[in-house]
C-alpha cells in the first residue's frame, strides 16, 4: 500500500497513515524499508514524489556521498536510459530470462506513462483556462448590458458621429457648404429617440 505524504504551504511534509509529521529522512527510511511512497502539494493536489526524491538524493548526497556521481550524471542527462543502466548494473544481466529487457521496458514504460499524464494535465489546464476566460467574457458582457454601459463599439460609433458633426460644424462657420445629407439624417434619427 502507498503511503500518503501531504506537503502543506509552511513546507511540512505529514504522513496521513501515522498522522503524524515526517522529515525528508524519515521519508528515506520509508523507502528503505520498502514502502511506496507518494507525496502531493496539499494545496493543490499536484504530484511532487519526484521532487521529494530529488531533495532526498540531495540530502544524502550533502551528508553521506551514498548515491554514485556518475549515476546522478546520468539521471539528469539520459533520464530513464540511466535508471534502467543502474537497475542493469546493480541486478547484473540475466540472459536466460531476459531479466534485463523486462526492467527495460517497464522503466521505459513507466516514464512514457508519466509523460502522457504530465501531457494530459497541461491539455485539461489549457481547456479550462479557455472555458474560464468565455465564462468571464460572457458575465462581464450580461454585467456591461443590465447597468446599460455601452460597450467599445458602441464608445467608437459614438465618436465617428462627433467627429461627422465637428466636421459639419466647421463647414457651416466657414460657410463653404450646407452640411451632408447623411448628417442631416443622423440628426433627425438622433431627435426621434
Amino acid at each position: 500500500m502507498t503511503v500518503l505524504i501531504k506537503r502543506y504551504a509552511n513546507r511540512k511534509l505529514y504522513n496521513t497513515d501515522t498522522s503524524r509529521y515526517i522529515t525528508l529522512k524519515g521519508i528515506a527510511e520509508l523507502i528503505e524499508r520498502g514502502e511506496e511512497v507518494r507525496v502531493i502539494d496539499n494545496e493543490t493536489g499536484e504530484d511532487i514524489t519526484s521532487v521529494a526524491l530529488s531533495q532526498i538524493l540531495v540530502d544524502n548526497e550533502r551528508h553521506q556521498r551514498a548515491v554514485p556521481r556518475t549515476l546522478l550524471s546520468d539521471l539528469v542527462q539520459k533520464s530513464g536510459d540511466a535508471l534502467y543502466g543502474a537497475i542493469k548494473r546493480s541486478v547484473g544481466e540475466n540472459e536466460e530470462g531476459g531479466l534485463g529487457e523486462k526492467i527495460q521496458k517497464n522503466v521505459r514504460r513507466a516514464i512514457r506513462t508519466r509523460e502522457e499524464e504530465a501531457q494530459r494535465w497541461r491539455d485539461a489546464i489549457g481547456d479550462a483556462r479557455s472555458e474560464w476566460d468565455d465564462m468571464v467574457q460572457g458575465a462581464v458582457e450580461r454585467v456591461f448590458k443590465a447597468l446599460d454601459l455601452p460597450r467599445r463599439t458602441d464608445i467608437e460609433a459614438l465618436s465617428e458621429n462627433l467627429e461627422r458633426v465637428a466636421a459639419a460644424l466647421e463647414r457651416l462657420e466657414d460657410g463653404d457648404e450646407p452640411p451632408e445629407p447623411e448628417f442631416e439624417e443622423a440628426r433627425r434619427a438622433g431627435a426621434k429617440e
